[in-house]
């Protein structure tokens, strides 16, 4: 099982940024959240997290200004002192998180200029971002690490059916052994 490794520092000014990136369906999400829920002591003011719809066949892709609006809402802001514009308000998002110790998980995002604009510049905050592309901007221009998923090899494949279902059911139930044809690699 991959690990995040989020101790690191980033940008100067900002927190440590790691994008997990591979293949659509791979578990970049489950992975993000997994760690997220794992590690939610190292973060006492709070998560918070949006789907970027980067890959959404049903839709666009969601634009920074109304991610940074749905922050502010779970932020509990008040509407009166939201700013109409864009700018106001991403510049009162990274003011309200600044001082505070979050992580903030943006999954599904399309590409590095998508991201960008929802990094906050706090060294107190960490940032999980999930993609299918590889950011290359956000790793260079933000320093960001990256952990990229791939496909299990039939070893490991067995080793977490057997973890998820306990070695005996793994071994005998037909409905885990329907399952293993259909992944990839699959022995």
């Amino acid at each position: 099982m991959p690990c995040l490794e989020l101790d690191n520092q980033s940008t100067p000014g900002a927190g440590p940024i790691i994008a997990i990136v591979g293949m659509g369906g791979i578990g970049k999400t489950w992975l993000a959240l997994q760690w997220a829920h794992e590690n939610a002591g190292r973060f006492p003011d709070g998560q918070l997290y949006v789907n970027l719809r980067g890959f959404d066949p049903s839709g666009a892709p969601m634009e920074p200004v109304e991610a940074i609006r749905g922050f502010l809402d779970a932020l509990r802001l008040p509407p009166g002192s939201i700013p109409l514009d864009a700018e106001g308000q991403a510049a009162l998002y990274r003011d309200t998180v600044a001082d505070r110790r979050m992580l903030v998980v943006l999954d599904n995002a399309r590409n590095s200029v998508q991201v960008a604009a929802l990094l906050p510049d706090s060294p107190g905050c960490t940032v999980v971002v999930t993609s299918r592309n590889q950011l290359t901007g956000l790793l260079t221009k933000h320093d960001a690490g990256s952990l990229t998923l791939d496909v299990l090899d039939a070893p490991e494949a067995r080793e977490l059916l057997a973890k998820r279902l306990g070695p005996d059911r793994a071994e005998t139930e037909r409905a885990a052994r329907r399952a293993g044809p259909g992944c990839a690699r699959w022995p």
